[in-house]
């Protein structure tokens, strides 16, 4: 329905307003065009159904079950034509980087087309590439080239919510009586909740609408059949095209009971173990969970998830890394039932988790670092790592999630990212803690974590071999035993800043344990009882296996 409205400011003498939607066109052509639209905007989405396409995988077998993975924010990664963004081809332009460091896992934060065109986790289409990032060409390349490199890839999906400007909510806000209207969650009336950000039900024209986190991000209603089915043809989708797996964002938000049950729903396994099921229809796919209150209880068999980000523990790792004694946080990760469902971190892209690590972890000539690195790479069976975190990348000064999410620092100048003007500041510290000035030198942040994905790339017992503790809370020095065939391996991490002799008992009829980290190699004392005695530097770190 359309309105002749007065408006000499933009148009002159008239305009045509569309009354659905209040948008205003110059001529009554553009506004009928935009009528006929209200209401079906989604028509022009890819909405088909998606069938089981290839899914053999080029990948390692079992590559999904100790991969090392890094954490990128494309945006913000490299850029490859000069607009200060960060985009796919820059990130493919830096595979090899990343091969040379170790890693042979990609988490991509969102990359489907978004309305914020930043985070990414405002989706407004998605089967389709974020265009500040290239097209869906680049993302096949990306993929060709990343698994030529042995490297998966794979994607952070958004089933919570959408953008409000996705065309599905544009149709589903447009009338009460619109085919989509059941695909978002709407109610006559406000009711009031109070959750984190306060009353999460937004006015709309026709009701009010529910988004937990913001009114730009209004909620999928995940209790209808017919959204999750279309959620699962987009995985389809991506799975068909070669992705490697997908890590779940907010998985504790996707189902709401009422104004003290909109947390952690048990509706919302259900939902899980459908995306799981066809993940797992793909050979060598790898599926993670945000759930950061309760990580096991999703990674559980039957939880939805198959893994869970260890939420909480990495403050046990930062804590025990500067402190000098093992925490009781730590040791119950290492001795839990769930653990190697339980992938490590120590940052990542959200203030809530910590922050930058540099931040907490720069103690002791960066020694407090280090160990922190050890543990977290060493105890995890896919332990991830937050781009610029193999080198100390530090914030850039902007308040929120801004300043956590800062361009690459690849060199000490801005030219390192860009050709252009960065598309946000860079790293307050990049002119001392950058990739290029780290590179090769020895005890520098980059090549230790270069030099402990090695060691786990080259003994499988240390990726996915069974864990057993050898220390105890309070205990200066974490100590571990990890198991796998005929494999045995020894992990002992000095917490202190002084050196110590550690002795631990492994409970193995085994005498000759040697050393494989570092290269120099440690004096190692043994028994015919499996008594190891080490000396260990300051802060250091032991790996011994047995031949």
């Amino acid at each position: 329905m359309l309105d002749l409205r007065i408006n000499r400011s933009t148009f002159g003498a008239e305009a045509w307003v569309v009354q659905e939607t209040g948008a205003v066109f110059a001529t009554r052509a553009a506004a009928d065009t935009a009528a006929a639209k209200v209401g079906h905007q989604a028509d022009d989405l890819n909405m088909a159904a998606v069938p089981v396409g290839t899914t053999t995988s080029t990948l390692p077998a079992g590559w999904n079950r100790s991969g090392q993975f890094m954490e990128v924010f494309v945006r913000s990664y490299k850029d490859s034509d000069g607009d200060g963004i960060g985009d796919l081809k820059g990130l493919t332009s830096k595979l090899d980087y990343l091969q040379s460091l170790g890693v042979t896992g990609l988490w991509l934060m969102p990359v489907f087309e978004s309305q914020d065109n930043d985070h990414g986790y405002a989706v407004s289409d998605y089967r389709a590439i974020e265009r500040d990032y290239g097209t869906l060409a680049d993302f096949d390349d990306l993929i060709t080239q990343a698994h030529a490199r042995g490297i998966g890839v794979v994607l952070d999906y958004v089933m919570n919510h959408s953008a409000a400007q996705n065309p599905l909510f544009l149709d589903a806000v447009s009338s009460p009586t619109n085919a989509r209207r059941n695909w978002y969650v709407f109610n006559a009336a406000d009711p009031a909740w109070s959750t984190w950000g306060g009353n999460p039900w937004r006015p709309t024209a026709y009701g009010y609408n529910y988004g937990l986190f913001a009114d730009s991000m209004p909620d999928f209603n995940l209790k209808n059949p017919d959204v999750v089915a279309w959620h699962m043809d987009n995985l389809r989708f991506w799975l068909n095209r070669g992705v490697d797996g997908f890590r779940f964002d907010a998985v504790e938000t996707f189902v709401e009971n009422g104004p003290s049950a909109w947390y952690n729903q048990p509706e919302t396994h259900a939902v899980l173990v459908q995306a799981q099921t066809v993940i797992n229809g793909y050979a060598n796919r790898y599926m993670v969970c945000e759930a950061a209150d309760h990580p096991s209880e999703y990674a559980a068999t039957g939880g939805g998830c198959g893994n869970a980000f260890a939420f909480g523990k990495q403050w046990e790792v930062r804590n025990s890394a500067t402190s000098g004694a093992l925490t009781s946080g730590l040791h119950a990760y290492l001795t839990a039932s769930d653990r190697a469902a339980l992938p490590l971190f120590l940052s990542n892209h959200d203030g809530f988790a910590g922050g930058r690590a540099i931040d907490a972890l720069s103690g002791h000539g960066e020694g407090d670092y280090r160990v922190a690195a050890a543990i977290a790479l060493l105890a995890s069976d896919t332990p991830f790592t937050y781009y610029g975190e193999e080198f100390g990348m530090g914030g850039n000064g902007q308040s929120g999630d801004a300043g956590l999410r800062a361009p690459m620092s690849w060199t000490n100048a801005v030219s390192g990212f860009t050709s252009g003007t960065p598309y946000r500041p860079v790293a307050s510290n990049m002119a001392t803690y950058n990739a290029a000035a780290q590179a090769g030198v020895a005890g520098s942040l980059l090549e230790t974590y270069r030099s402990l994905y090695a060691v786990r790339s080259s003994w499988p017992v240390l990726q996915s071999g069974t864990l057993t503790a050898l220390s105890s809370p309070g205990e200066p020095h974490v100590a571990f035993l990890r198991q796998q065939g005929a494999q045995t391996a020894v992990v002992l991490i000095n917490l202190s800043t002084a050196s110590q002799t550690i002795t631990v008992g492994t409970g193995l009829s085994l005498t000759a344990f040697g050393s494989i980290y570092p290269t120099a190699g440690a004096a190692v004392t043994s028994n015919a009882s499996g008594r190891i005695t080490v000396t260990l530097p300051a802060q250091g770190v032991a790996i011994l296996t047995t031949p």
